[in-house]
């Protein structure tokens, strides 16, 4: 019979992130959901997160938690001169402001994207990251045109 994996809640698992981060080590966590695709893809890929340390820059991708008690893993799109992030998910077009240093918690330092390892360092990730920022005006239209022509080729090409 195989293993059941049981996925904690992240509230659940920031206690033993930052006493991870306390020892100096970094924290393994599986993504979930969909905001961060095509970048990343819940239930396949994994990302490894680090302390943040200091101020974040454009591109980074922090995990923070929203006032609501929220989790959420979205991408750096701006920063604002009184030092706070406009943070938006890569599969998003809605930008997120005002978000806080005290509200991070962590920001990925690697990642393992279809069983692939690599830094976020990774001039070639960095270089993505800079176009795919660089779109955000038009991701709206991106994603959803995106979309339709997937339903239009499943349809065109789905066995009858």
């Amino acid at each position: 019979m195989p293993e059941e994996k049981k996925l904690l809640a992240l509230k659940d698992l920031e206690p033993l992130m930052r006493e991870a981060f306390a020892a100096g080590q970094a924290f393994w966590l599986p993504v979930t959901g969909t905001s961060n695709l095509p970048t990343l893809t819940g239930g396949r890929d994994t990302v490894i997160l680090a302390q943040v340390q200091g101020a974040l820059k454009r591109g980074d991708l922090p995990l923070y938690r929203r006032d609501s008690g929220q989790y959420v893993l979205h991408r750096i799109v701006s920063v604002q001169k009184d030092g706070t992030y406009t943070c938006c998910g890569d599969h998003q077009w809605v930008r997120e402001p005002h978000i806080r240093q005290d509200q991070l918690i962590a920001k990925v330092v690697w990642i393992t994207r279809k069983g692939r390892e690599f830094s976020a360092q990774n001039n070639i990730y960095r270089a993505w990251v800079r176009i795919w920022v660089f779109l955000l005006p038009c991701r709206s239209f991106l994603i959803r045109s995106c979309s339709a022509i997937t339903r239009i080729c499943k349809r065109l090409f789905s066995k009858r």
